[in-house]
This record gives structure tokens, sequence and C-alpha cells, in this order.
């Protein structure tokens, strides 16, 4: 599956020894292992980061490449002005005090009843002492 480039970039987890070896040999392939209970990644093959210096070698653009890039794109009208492109930056406007803690206080609305009637009536428990007698009494006339 890995031998052909990887090219669904699949990683290879073993504990074997000659199979970790072999796909050290080609680049491009990461390998996995377990060590005590943890799953390691193990680093770049010296092979995988050659492979990879060598591609981005390949896609960089020489300078010579550059500078005719560049006089085709003036050659065709498609540079832009720099100088269009700077703007200046706003300035920050100065700020004022925050507009809600500006508001005028609300006053607070006065009843029209007395405060002493609003009071809440509490409520008084009396305990029926005779009906504690009656059921004592029954109790020891039974028992």
């Amino acid at each position: 599956m890995v031998d052909e480039g990887n090219p669904h970039h699949y990683f290879v987890a073993t504990q074997d020894q000659n199979l970790s070896v072999k796909v050290k040999r080609t680049p491009g392939i990461p390998l996995m292992f377990i060590i005590q209970n943890t799953i390691v990644l193990d680093k770049p093959s010296p092979r995988t980061v050659a492979f990879v210096k060598a591609v981005e070698a390949g896609q960089l653009v020489s300078v010579h490449e550059k500078q005719s890039i560049k006089q085709l794109k003036e050659e065709q009208g498609l540079v832009r002005n720099p100088d269009l492109r700077r703007r200046r930056r706003k300035k920050k406007k100065v700020g004022g005090p925050n507009p809600l803690s500006c508001l005028k206080k609300k006053k607070k609305a006065q009843d029209t009843k007395s405060p002493a009637s609003e009071k809440k009536r509490k409520r008084k428990r009396i305990r029926n002492r005779s009906t504690l007698k009656v059921s004592f009494e029954q109790q020891g006339a039974e028992g």
C-alpha cells in the first residue's frame, strides 16, 4: 500500500524492527510505534528530510525566472502601481464618555399607600391542646 510513494498518505504503525527499517528507507511514510502505554510518532528519516528539501528546491522559482515574469507582466500591463496600494491609516477618533453612563438617574416611584398597611400579616399557629389531651386519654383507656 505504501510502496508506490504513499499516494493516500498512510501512516505505518508497527513493533516489528525489520518492517520499520524498510519503512524508513522509503521517503514520505510516517512511522508510529508503542512505548509502554503511549503511541509515539517517529522522527522523519534522513531520506525523508532529503526528499522534502529536494521537492522544495524544485518548487522554488529562480531569480532569473522572477525577473522574466516581472518583465512580462509589465509588457502586458498587469502590474499595479505600488503608490496606489498605499493607503493612509485612519486616525482614531477621540472618544467621549459612555453614553449609557450619561443618562439621568430614574426617580423611584412613591406609592400612595402607607407602608404600614402593606405589611404582610403574620399567621399565628395555635395548637389545639384539647385534641392532644383527648388522644392521650383515649390511648390510656384502651391500654
